[in-house]
């Protein structure tokens, strides 16, 4: 009995401890916190205390987590651009025509309103190490990536016209950064309107003819 007691005690229980999952969740949530504040109201005005605050803990907790605010800004705006390949890349491999996945990409896009992040992170830059921004632009390249392949496979399938994939897909998103602006005035068409105003736009550049959309939505 005494043996089988003590197995009980020392046997170790399955998967992580819970300390460690309650410091990877505090993290998620400081992540997406910071990631939220600083796309809206951009890098400089954000402190950490602020952060602290809207996430329901202390500073100190911040700092147990990340070194210093641009170790936080870059790891935000990194996991952030993670979840947006993801999302991307989920709407890209539907077994639909590229015009309907765009208007859905774009639709996802114009959903969630936020800042200029080209302003965003030339602000930042400063306060940036050069690995930073490399690992930054590095996420935001992934997300090109995945429009991209999409643009090569409809190139193939002679969806779109034959022009450059990795331009096509730059072109798309600096579009949709605009549009992003335009929703977050509120006095402009609601995201759905205005996402298939703009795949209108782009689709009439690189579709085979103007309006002709392979079997997409009317």
């Amino acid at each position: 009995m005494e043996h089988s007691a003590h197995q009980a005690k020392t046997k170790r229980p399955p998967g992580r401890p819970k300390r460690q999952e309650h410091e990877e969740a505090t993290s998620q949530f400081i992540l997406k916190t910071a990631s939220d504040l600083f796309m809206e109201y951009g890098y400089e005005p954000i402190s950490l205390q602020q952060i602290a605050e809207a996430c329901g803990i202390t500073k100190a907790a911040i700092y147990y987590h990340f070194e210093n605010k641009p170790q936080l800004f870059t790891a935000a705006v990194t996991t952030m651009m993670e979840r947006a390949r993801k999302t991307s890349e989920e709407i890209m491999q539907q077994e639909l025509p590229l015009y309907d996945r765009l208007v859905m990409l774009a639709e996802r896009k114009l959903r969630f309103p936020h800042g200029d992040f080209e302003t965003i992170l030339r602000k930042a830059s400063d306060s940036l190490t050069k690995e930073q921004l490399e690992s930054i632009r590095r996420s935001e390249e992934s997300i090109h990536h995945v429009l991209t392949v999409s643009f090569t496979e409809a190139i193939q399938k002679e969806e779109v016209r034959p022009l450059h994939p990795l331009l096509m897909a730059h072109t798309l998103a600096s579009m949709l950064m605009l549009g992003n602006r335009e929703v977050a005035t509120d006095i402009n068409p609601s995201p759905q309107e205005l996402a298939r105003d703009i795949i209108e736009l782009f689709w009439n550049g690189v579709g085979i003819e103007p309006n002709s959309r392979s079997g997409g939505a009317q």
